[in-house]
Protein backbone atom coordinates (compact mmCIF):
# COMPACT_ATOMS: atom_id res chain seq x y z
CA UNK A 1 0.00 0.00 0.00
CA UNK A 2 1.51 3.39 -1.01
CA UNK A 3 2.17 6.03 1.61
CA UNK A 4 -0.41 8.22 0.12
CA UNK A 5 -2.89 6.09 0.12
CA UNK A 6 -2.33 5.18 3.21
CA UNK A 7 -2.31 8.83 4.39
CA UNK A 8 -5.87 9.40 2.75
CA UNK A 9 -7.24 6.69 4.76
CA UNK A 10 -6.35 8.06 7.84
CA UNK A 11 -7.51 11.22 7.04
CA UNK A 12 -11.06 9.92 6.06
CA UNK A 13 -11.62 8.63 9.16
CA UNK A 14 -10.65 12.31 10.53
CA UNK A 15 -12.63 14.05 7.55
CA UNK A 16 -15.75 12.53 9.35
CA UNK A 17 -15.39 14.49 12.73
CA UNK A 18 -15.42 17.61 10.23
CA UNK A 19 -18.09 20.29 10.79
CA UNK A 20 -18.79 19.79 7.03
CA UNK A 21 -20.12 24.16 7.30
CA UNK A 22 -19.62 24.28 3.69
CA UNK A 23 -20.91 21.08 2.06
CA UNK A 24 -23.60 23.00 0.70
CA UNK A 25 -21.76 25.67 -1.03
CA UNK A 26 -23.03 26.65 -4.70
CA UNK A 27 -21.14 25.22 -7.99
CA UNK A 28 -18.05 27.64 -8.35
CA UNK A 29 -17.84 30.81 -10.76
CA UNK A 30 -17.29 29.63 -14.51
CA UNK A 31 -14.91 30.81 -16.53
CA UNK A 32 -11.37 29.11 -15.07
CA UNK A 33 -9.57 26.25 -15.83
CA UNK A 34 -8.00 24.01 -12.96
CA UNK A 35 -4.88 22.03 -13.42
CA UNK A 36 -4.91 19.32 -10.63
CA UNK A 37 -3.41 15.80 -9.69
CA UNK A 38 -5.79 13.49 -8.46
CA UNK A 39 -6.75 9.77 -8.02
CA UNK A 40 -4.92 7.25 -5.81
CA UNK A 41 -1.81 6.11 -7.58
CA UNK A 42 0.64 8.87 -7.04
CA UNK A 43 1.87 11.00 -9.39
CA UNK A 44 1.23 10.56 -12.50
CA UNK A 45 -0.92 12.42 -15.19
CA UNK A 46 -2.46 15.71 -15.16
CA UNK A 47 -6.68 16.65 -15.70
CA UNK A 48 -7.77 19.69 -16.72
CA UNK A 49 -10.89 20.31 -15.56
CA UNK A 50 -13.71 22.85 -16.43
CA UNK A 51 -13.80 25.06 -12.55
CA UNK A 52 -17.57 25.93 -13.13
CA UNK A 53 -18.69 22.37 -13.55
CA UNK A 54 -16.05 20.32 -12.84
CA UNK A 55 -16.15 18.46 -16.58
CA UNK A 56 -13.08 17.22 -17.22
CA UNK A 57 -11.44 18.82 -20.19
CA UNK A 58 -8.32 16.39 -21.17
CA UNK A 59 -5.58 14.37 -19.19
CA UNK A 60 -1.89 15.58 -19.31
CA UNK A 61 0.59 12.57 -19.40
CA UNK A 62 3.36 13.28 -16.90
CA UNK A 63 5.39 16.30 -17.80
CA UNK A 64 6.90 19.53 -17.26
CA UNK A 65 5.44 23.06 -17.84
CA UNK A 66 6.37 26.39 -18.18
CA UNK A 67 5.99 29.12 -15.06
CA UNK A 68 2.72 30.06 -16.91
CA UNK A 69 1.74 26.91 -18.02
CA UNK A 70 1.59 28.18 -21.85
CA UNK A 71 3.60 25.23 -22.36
CA UNK A 72 3.98 21.70 -21.80
CA UNK A 73 6.74 19.49 -22.30
CA UNK A 74 6.22 15.35 -22.57
CA UNK A 75 8.66 12.85 -23.62
CA UNK A 76 7.19 9.79 -25.46
CA UNK A 77 9.59 6.49 -25.84
CA UNK A 78 9.28 5.50 -29.63
CA UNK A 79 10.61 2.27 -31.40
CA UNK A 80 14.61 3.33 -31.04
CA UNK A 81 13.45 7.16 -30.62
CA UNK A 82 11.38 9.37 -28.45
CA UNK A 83 9.67 11.74 -29.00
CA UNK A 84 9.75 15.20 -27.09
CA UNK A 85 6.35 17.38 -27.50
CA UNK A 86 5.73 21.11 -26.36
CA UNK A 87 1.90 20.94 -25.93
CA UNK A 88 -0.74 24.10 -25.27
CA UNK A 89 -1.87 21.98 -21.72
CA UNK A 90 -5.04 24.07 -22.14
CA UNK A 91 -6.17 22.55 -25.45
CA UNK A 92 -3.61 19.65 -25.85
CA UNK A 93 -2.75 21.09 -29.22
CA UNK A 94 1.17 20.13 -30.19
CA UNK A 95 2.97 23.55 -30.52
CA UNK A 96 6.56 22.17 -31.75
CA UNK A 97 8.12 18.32 -31.74
CA UNK A 98 11.94 17.01 -32.13
CA UNK A 99 13.01 13.41 -32.39
CA UNK A 100 15.60 12.98 -29.14
CA UNK A 101 17.29 9.54 -28.70
CA UNK A 102 15.95 6.87 -26.22
CA UNK A 103 16.48 7.03 -22.56
CA UNK A 104 16.14 10.56 -21.77
CA UNK A 105 13.41 11.80 -19.32
CA UNK A 106 12.36 15.10 -18.46
CA UNK A 107 13.69 15.68 -14.59
CA UNK A 108 11.74 14.78 -11.56
CA UNK A 109 12.64 17.19 -8.10
CA UNK A 110 11.86 14.08 -5.68
CA UNK A 111 8.89 13.71 -6.57
CA UNK A 112 7.36 16.94 -6.07
CA UNK A 113 4.82 17.24 -8.56
CA UNK A 114 5.11 17.66 -12.35
CA UNK A 115 8.69 17.17 -13.55
CA UNK A 116 11.26 20.11 -14.25
CA UNK A 117 14.07 21.29 -16.58
CA UNK A 118 13.08 24.33 -17.40
CA UNK A 119 15.06 27.88 -17.15
CA UNK A 120 12.86 29.90 -15.13
CA UNK A 121 12.02 32.49 -18.23
CA UNK A 122 11.23 29.29 -19.79
CA UNK A 123 13.33 29.51 -22.49
CA UNK A 124 15.82 26.70 -22.31
CA UNK A 125 15.57 23.08 -21.33
CA UNK A 126 17.59 20.30 -20.12
CA UNK A 127 16.51 16.14 -19.84
CA UNK A 128 18.35 13.78 -18.26
CA UNK A 129 19.69 10.28 -18.74
CA UNK A 130 21.33 8.17 -16.28
CA UNK A 131 22.59 4.62 -17.07
CA UNK A 132 25.71 3.19 -14.32
CA UNK A 133 28.02 5.21 -13.37
CA UNK A 134 27.16 7.79 -16.31
CA UNK A 135 25.06 10.62 -16.48
CA UNK A 136 23.93 12.63 -19.84
CA UNK A 137 22.25 15.88 -20.29
CA UNK A 138 20.57 17.31 -23.69
CA UNK A 139 20.22 20.86 -23.34
CA UNK A 140 18.50 23.49 -25.57
CA UNK A 141 15.78 25.69 -26.50
CA UNK A 142 12.68 25.38 -25.63
CA UNK A 143 11.09 25.82 -29.07
CA UNK A 144 12.61 23.05 -29.98
CA UNK A 145 14.21 24.93 -33.00
CA UNK A 146 17.58 24.03 -32.74
CA UNK A 147 19.50 20.76 -32.37
CA UNK A 148 20.14 20.24 -28.63
CA UNK A 149 24.04 20.02 -26.98
CA UNK A 150 24.61 16.85 -25.21
CA UNK A 151 26.61 16.80 -21.89
CA UNK A 152 28.46 13.43 -20.83
CA UNK A 153 29.67 13.23 -16.98
CA UNK A 154 31.23 10.37 -15.17
CA UNK A 155 29.35 10.08 -11.81
CA UNK A 156 25.84 10.22 -10.69
CA UNK A 157 24.60 13.82 -11.42
CA UNK A 158 20.87 14.95 -11.43
CA UNK A 159 19.26 18.58 -12.76
CA UNK A 160 18.88 21.19 -10.22
CA UNK A 161 18.63 24.22 -12.11
CA UNK A 162 19.70 25.83 -15.75
CA UNK A 163 19.94 29.76 -16.13
CA UNK A 164 17.95 32.10 -18.04
CA UNK A 165 20.99 32.53 -20.63
CA UNK A 166 21.35 28.76 -21.92
CA UNK A 167 24.90 28.94 -20.41
CA UNK A 168 25.11 27.37 -16.71
CA UNK A 169 23.34 23.80 -15.67
CA UNK A 170 23.68 23.63 -12.32
CA UNK A 171 23.56 19.26 -11.34
CA UNK A 172 23.57 17.56 -7.68
CA UNK A 173 26.20 14.96 -7.66
CA UNK A 174 25.22 12.10 -5.61
CA UNK A 175 27.81 10.61 -3.45
CA UNK A 176 28.08 7.36 -1.01
CA UNK A 177 25.16 8.26 1.30
CA UNK A 178 21.64 8.71 -0.74
CA UNK A 179 21.40 12.07 1.36
CA UNK A 180 24.68 13.27 1.02
CA UNK A 181 25.37 15.26 -2.09
CA UNK A 182 27.21 18.26 -3.73
CA UNK A 183 26.21 20.87 -6.25
CA UNK A 184 28.44 21.13 -9.37
CA UNK A 185 28.47 23.78 -12.15
CA UNK A 186 28.54 22.73 -16.22
CA UNK A 187 29.57 25.87 -18.59
CA UNK A 188 27.57 24.90 -21.30
CA UNK A 189 29.67 27.76 -23.56
CA UNK A 190 32.73 26.02 -22.67
CA UNK A 191 31.69 22.31 -22.11
CA UNK A 192 33.46 22.07 -18.55
CA UNK A 193 32.25 21.02 -15.25
CA UNK A 194 33.52 23.79 -12.67
CA UNK A 195 36.42 22.07 -10.52
CA UNK A 196 35.02 23.23 -6.93
CA UNK A 197 31.64 22.45 -5.83
CA UNK A 198 29.47 24.90 -5.08
CA UNK A 199 29.17 26.07 -1.42
CA UNK A 200 28.68 28.87 0.62
CA UNK A 201 31.31 31.13 0.91
CA UNK A 202 31.27 30.99 4.67
CA UNK A 203 31.49 27.14 5.04
CA UNK A 204 33.02 25.76 1.85
CA UNK A 205 34.15 22.83 3.46
CA UNK A 206 30.67 22.09 5.27
CA UNK A 207 28.96 18.75 3.72
CA UNK A 208 25.81 19.00 2.25
CA UNK A 209 23.22 16.69 3.07
CA UNK A 210 19.25 16.62 2.72
CA UNK A 211 16.38 15.84 1.21
CA UNK A 212 14.77 18.10 -1.06
CA UNK A 213 11.42 20.19 -0.13
CA UNK A 214 9.71 22.53 -1.94
CA UNK A 215 11.53 25.02 -4.59
CA UNK A 216 10.56 28.87 -6.13
CA UNK A 217 12.69 30.47 -8.75
CA UNK A 218 12.28 34.62 -8.84
CA UNK A 219 10.78 35.54 -11.84
CA UNK A 220 13.99 37.25 -13.20
CA UNK A 221 15.87 34.05 -12.68
CA UNK A 222 18.41 35.28 -10.91
CA UNK A 223 17.98 32.90 -7.87
CA UNK A 224 16.14 29.59 -6.91
CA UNK A 225 15.17 29.06 -3.42
CA UNK A 226 14.97 25.46 -2.17
CA UNK A 227 13.98 23.75 1.04
CA UNK A 228 15.86 20.85 2.72
CA UNK A 229 15.36 18.95 5.42
CA UNK A 230 17.94 17.73 7.76
CA UNK A 231 19.17 15.68 10.90
CA UNK A 232 20.28 19.15 12.11
CA UNK A 233 17.64 21.26 11.17
CA UNK A 234 15.74 22.31 7.62
CA UNK A 235 17.70 24.90 5.89
CA UNK A 236 17.07 26.95 2.72
CA UNK A 237 19.46 26.20 -0.50
CA UNK A 238 19.78 30.27 -2.01
CA UNK A 239 21.35 29.90 -5.57
CA UNK A 240 22.01 32.48 -7.82
CA UNK A 241 22.12 31.72 -11.06
CA UNK A 242 25.35 32.37 -13.21
CA UNK A 243 27.22 32.11 -10.36
CA UNK A 244 29.49 29.64 -8.39
CA UNK A 245 28.19 29.99 -5.19
CA UNK A 246 25.45 29.51 -2.98
CA UNK A 247 24.04 30.56 0.06
CA UNK A 248 22.36 28.27 2.95
CA UNK A 249 20.24 29.76 5.11
CA UNK A 250 19.08 28.01 8.69
CA UNK A 251 15.39 27.75 9.16
CA UNK A 252 13.96 27.89 12.68
CA UNK A 253 12.52 25.04 14.25
CA UNK A 254 11.27 23.81 17.27
CA UNK A 255 13.10 20.62 17.53
CA UNK A 256 15.78 20.67 14.91
CA UNK A 257 15.90 16.45 14.52
CA UNK A 258 12.17 16.51 13.50
CA UNK A 259 11.68 15.28 10.07
CA UNK A 260 8.07 15.14 10.18
CA UNK A 261 8.14 18.98 11.11
CA UNK A 262 10.69 19.73 8.17
CA UNK A 263 8.39 18.32 5.82
CA UNK A 264 5.89 20.98 5.77
CA UNK A 265 7.57 23.59 4.81
CA UNK A 266 6.14 25.57 1.90
CA UNK A 267 7.43 28.71 -0.46
CA UNK A 268 5.49 31.45 -1.88
CA UNK A 269 8.04 34.07 -3.97
CA UNK A 270 6.37 38.01 -4.82
CA UNK A 271 6.70 38.24 -8.60
CA UNK A 272 7.63 42.10 -7.95
CA UNK A 273 10.55 42.44 -5.62
CA UNK A 274 11.70 38.60 -5.26
CA UNK A 275 11.03 37.98 -1.46
CA UNK A 276 10.75 34.73 -0.56
CA UNK A 277 8.14 33.79 2.03
CA UNK A 278 8.47 29.85 3.61
CA UNK A 279 5.77 28.95 6.00
CA UNK A 280 5.81 25.60 8.40
CA UNK A 281 2.37 24.24 8.74
CA UNK A 282 3.41 22.21 11.87
CA UNK A 283 5.58 24.94 14.14
CA UNK A 284 3.86 27.52 12.71
CA UNK A 285 7.39 29.65 12.07
CA UNK A 286 7.27 32.05 8.82
CA UNK A 287 10.29 33.35 7.83
CA UNK A 288 10.85 36.33 5.24
CA UNK A 289 14.20 35.62 2.67
CA UNK A 290 15.11 38.83 0.37
CA UNK A 291 18.46 38.16 -2.10
CA UNK A 292 19.15 41.62 -0.79
CA UNK A 293 20.04 40.34 3.33
CA UNK A 294 21.49 37.12 2.48
CA UNK A 295 22.71 35.05 3.92
CA UNK A 296 20.67 35.90 6.66
CA UNK A 297 16.72 35.53 6.80
CA UNK A 298 15.01 39.32 6.33
CA UNK A 299 12.57 38.39 9.34
CA UNK A 300 11.01 35.72 11.08
CA UNK A 301 8.06 35.19 13.04
CA UNK A 302 5.95 32.48 14.50
CA UNK A 303 1.74 31.66 13.98
CA UNK A 304 -0.51 29.50 15.28
CA UNK A 305 -0.98 27.08 12.67
CA UNK A 306 -2.26 24.33 14.57
CA UNK A 307 -5.67 22.98 14.96
CA UNK A 308 -7.25 23.66 18.13
CA UNK A 309 -6.80 21.40 21.30
CA UNK A 310 -8.66 18.26 20.54
CA UNK A 311 -9.91 18.94 17.23
CA UNK A 312 -9.12 16.12 15.12
CA UNK A 313 -6.41 14.66 17.79
CA UNK A 314 -5.11 11.24 17.57
CA UNK A 315 -5.14 11.02 13.78
CA UNK A 316 -2.63 12.00 11.19
CA UNK A 317 -2.65 14.21 8.23
CA UNK A 318 -1.80 13.37 4.62
CA UNK A 319 0.93 15.73 4.83
CA UNK A 320 2.34 13.41 7.39
CA UNK A 321 2.41 10.77 5.39
CA UNK A 322 3.69 11.55 2.07
CA UNK A 323 6.09 14.61 3.19
CA UNK A 324 6.15 17.94 1.81
CA UNK A 325 2.95 19.41 0.30
CA UNK A 326 2.27 20.47 -3.20
CA UNK A 327 1.10 24.34 -3.31
CA UNK A 328 1.08 24.59 0.40
CA UNK A 329 1.56 28.22 0.69
CA UNK A 330 0.12 31.26 -1.98
CA UNK A 331 0.95 35.11 -1.95
CA UNK A 332 -1.97 37.50 -3.01
CA UNK A 333 -1.54 39.20 -6.40
CA UNK A 334 -0.71 42.86 -4.43
CA UNK A 335 2.07 41.06 -2.29
CA UNK A 336 0.75 41.98 0.90
CA UNK A 337 -1.42 38.51 2.25
CA UNK A 338 0.06 34.88 2.62
CA UNK A 339 -2.10 32.02 2.57
CA UNK A 340 -0.78 29.09 4.45
CA UNK A 341 -2.29 25.36 4.72
CA UNK A 342 -2.81 25.16 8.37
CA UNK A 343 -3.75 21.98 10.65
CA UNK A 344 -7.47 22.39 9.31
CA UNK A 345 -7.70 25.00 6.91
CA UNK A 346 -6.42 28.22 5.67
CA UNK A 347 -4.78 30.64 7.57
CA UNK A 348 -4.60 34.01 6.25
CA UNK A 349 -0.96 36.17 6.81
CA UNK A 350 -0.36 39.69 7.03
CA UNK A 351 2.46 40.36 5.58
CA UNK A 352 3.92 43.47 6.97
CA UNK A 353 3.51 41.85 10.84
CA UNK A 354 3.48 38.35 10.07
CA UNK A 355 0.36 37.61 11.97
CA UNK A 356 -2.46 35.30 11.17
CA UNK A 357 -5.38 37.97 10.33
CA UNK A 358 -8.55 35.36 9.64
CA UNK A 359 -8.89 31.84 8.80
CA UNK A 360 -10.78 30.11 5.99
CA UNK A 361 -12.63 26.74 5.97
CA UNK A 362 -11.66 26.21 9.30
CA UNK A 363 -12.12 22.48 10.18
CA UNK A 364 -11.53 21.37 6.69
CA UNK A 365 -8.43 18.88 6.53
CA UNK A 366 -6.87 20.86 3.51
CA UNK A 367 -4.26 19.06 1.06
CA UNK A 368 -3.38 22.31 -1.67
CA UNK A 369 -4.21 25.40 -2.49
CA UNK A 370 -3.20 28.02 -4.99
CA UNK A 371 -3.79 31.47 -6.03
CA UNK A 372 -5.45 32.19 -9.77
CA UNK A 373 -3.35 33.05 -12.39
CA UNK A 374 -5.18 36.62 -12.63
CA UNK A 375 -5.34 36.69 -8.84
CA UNK A 376 -9.33 36.61 -8.54
CA UNK A 377 -9.70 33.58 -6.90
CA UNK A 378 -7.99 31.16 -4.45
CA UNK A 379 -8.74 27.64 -4.96
CA UNK A 380 -8.23 24.44 -2.12
CA UNK A 381 -8.87 21.01 -2.20
CA UNK A 382 -9.28 18.16 0.22
CA UNK A 383 -8.53 14.77 -1.01
CA UNK A 384 -10.23 12.48 1.22
CA UNK A 385 -13.51 13.80 0.62
CA UNK A 386 -12.95 14.93 -3.03
CA UNK A 387 -13.70 18.95 -2.54
CA UNK A 388 -12.54 21.95 -4.34
CA UNK A 389 -13.20 24.91 -2.63
CA UNK A 390 -13.21 28.62 -4.67
CA UNK A 391 -12.72 31.57 -2.15
CA UNK A 392 -13.04 35.09 -2.59
CA UNK A 393 -9.28 35.68 -1.70
CA UNK A 394 -10.25 39.81 -0.75
CA UNK A 395 -13.09 38.83 1.89
CA UNK A 396 -11.68 34.93 2.46
CA UNK A 397 -15.69 33.83 1.88
CA UNK A 398 -16.01 30.64 0.00
CA UNK A 399 -17.85 31.29 -3.24
CA UNK A 400 -18.49 28.10 -4.47
CA UNK A 401 -17.37 24.46 -4.99
CA UNK A 402 -16.44 22.68 -8.36
CA UNK A 403 -17.86 19.29 -8.34
CA UNK A 404 -16.58 15.86 -9.63
CA UNK A 405 -13.23 15.31 -8.68
CA UNK A 406 -11.75 12.40 -7.57
CA UNK A 407 -9.23 12.50 -4.78
CA UNK A 408 -7.68 15.64 -5.82
CA UNK A 409 -4.40 16.25 -4.07
CA UNK A 410 -2.24 18.74 -5.70
CA UNK A 411 -3.82 22.11 -6.91
CA UNK A 412 -0.74 22.95 -10.06
CA UNK A 413 -2.35 25.59 -11.81
CA UNK A 414 -5.44 28.05 -12.06
CA UNK A 415 -6.40 30.26 -14.68
CA UNK A 416 -9.28 32.18 -16.99
CA UNK A 417 -10.37 29.95 -19.67
CA UNK A 418 -8.66 30.45 -22.76
CA UNK A 419 -11.23 29.99 -26.05
CA UNK A 420 -10.12 26.40 -27.59
CA UNK A 421 -9.20 25.84 -30.93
Amino acid sequence: MSRRLLGLMIIAVAGLTACGRYASAPPAAAGYRLFLEEGYNGEGSVTVRDAGTGAIERELPAGTPAFDWSRYYTVTPLSGSSRLSALDPASGRTLAQTTIPIGYELPNLAGQGPTAGLSPNGQWLALWSGTGSASRFLVGASSLSTPFRTVRLNGTFVFDALSNDGRSLYLVQKLGDPNHYQVRLYDLTSQSLAAQPIVDKREPNEPMNGIRGDSVADPQGNFVFTVYARDNGPFIHALPLGQPLAWCVDLPAKKATDLEEQFRWSLAINQVNSLVYAVNASSGFVAEIAPDTLPSLRRTGQVALNASPGHLAGFVTEADAKGARIGGAALSADGRTLFALADTGIAVIDVATLKVRARILDGESLDSLRLSADGRWLYAVAAANSKLWQIDPTSGAVAGQTKGLANPWALLWAEPSRPLP
